[in-house]
């Protein structure tokens, strides 16, 4: 035999705002969905749209007066800018760094 836990009035409560929400969301889905329902659909063109042009681009354009970065230099900025560790993980424990 499985035993009902009684709910307490405030449980009940909350279900019954719960509910009251509910039947609220579910109107307002109904309503959306007879509107749709009366609404005629868009007419779909039949020809599609042209597909976007490539330009080329000269390699001399895409070039920047300031030398470009590489790999490991924007790794050292990047760790330069975060916060040092506060904690080392040696040997299966966190060491706190002074």
């Amino acid at each position: 035999m499985s035993r009902r836990k009684e709910r307490t009035p405030a449980q009940l409560a909350v279900l019954a705002q719960a509910g009251e929400k509910a039947k609220i969301v579910i109107a307002e889905r109904v309503k959306l969905n007879e509107l749709q329902k009366t609404v005629p659909p868009e007419p779909v063109s039949e020809d599609p749209p042209p597909p976007p042009t490539l330009e080329p681009v000269s390699v001399s354009e895409n070039e920047d007066k300031e030398p470009r970065l590489t790999r490991h230099e924007v790794g050292e900025m990047i760790q330069s800018q975060l916060p040092s560790p506060k904690y080392h993980y040696i040997n299966g424990m966190y060491i706190k760094i002074k």
